[in-house]
């Protein structure tokens, strides 16, 4: 009890609280990263940043991350009549099968490139970082920023990037948001796998998401806005 609000009523502490600009709010999940080299992997990633203004389509910083989605669609608020009506998410018997994606989110143009398969492992991200070399067969030197997923680290992965010229810049433990393609995914869920409708019909859940991607395709300023990565 603080001192100070003794002799108080309820209502009258809610006045004062109000006052002084409080007010009652749902907590959210927080964590801070423990990475102990925090701060030199966040100034890697920024000196390849730099590296994109002075040398733009000669250096490339790309930001990866994978995605994973059901046929099932999952649960979110959303508009629905006053009352006791709910938005109702479908369900369907049969397995709940997943689909993964990886995808890669251009930091300078917002140019998506994105490989969709029932399953994302080591010879997915093979294949993922010859992809991303040809989508950029002119650029001197590709970054992908990434996280600490351990088939990213695989031998024969790291192998991969080295064929391909690529440099693997991680981020720091449990930091993503550091990782503006985290913002894509969310648009995503949103737009698409948010209480979608689709849940007999697997091929066609996979195609809206192909149609949501491919936009990005040729790049978006609008995406690189809507990720943080250019403000206006």
């Amino acid at each position: 009890m603080i001192d100070w609000l003794k002799g108080h009523s309820v209502p009258g502490i809610s006045r004062i609280l109000k006052r002084m600009k409080f007010s009652h709010k749902q907590a959210l999940m927080f964590i801070r990263s423990p990475d102990p080299a925090y701060a030199s992997k966040q100034a890697a990633i920024e000196a390849a940043l730099a590296e994109v203004a002075q040398q733009p389509g000669q250096v490339i910083v790309l930001y990866l991350d994978e995605l994973t989605y059901y046929r099932r669609p999952s649960k979110a608020p959303a508009y629905a009549p006053c009352g006791h009506t709910q938005p109702l998410a479908l369900e369907a018997p049969g397995s709940n099968t997943q689909t993964r994606i990886v995808g890669a989110l251009n930091a300078l143009t917002g140019q998506v490139s994105y490989l969709q398969r029932s399953k994302v492992g080591k010879a997915a991200l093979v294949t993922f970082y010859a992809q991303l070399r040809e989508a950029y067969p002119q650029a001197a030197k590709i970054y992908v920023v990434q996280d600490n997923w351990p088939n990213h680290k695989l031998p024969e992965v790291l192998a991969a990037m080295e064929q391909h010229r690529i440099t693997p810049l991680f981020l720091p433990t449990y930091a993503s948001w550091l990782n503006p393609i985290e913002k894509l995914w969310k648009w995503l869920k949103q737009r698409v796998i948010h209480l979608h409708p689709f849940a007999n019909d697997l091929e066609e859940l996979r195609k809206r998401v192909r149609d949501f991607l491919n936009q990005f395709l040729a790049g978006s300023m609008d995406l690189i806005r809507y990720v943080g990565l250019l403000s206006d």
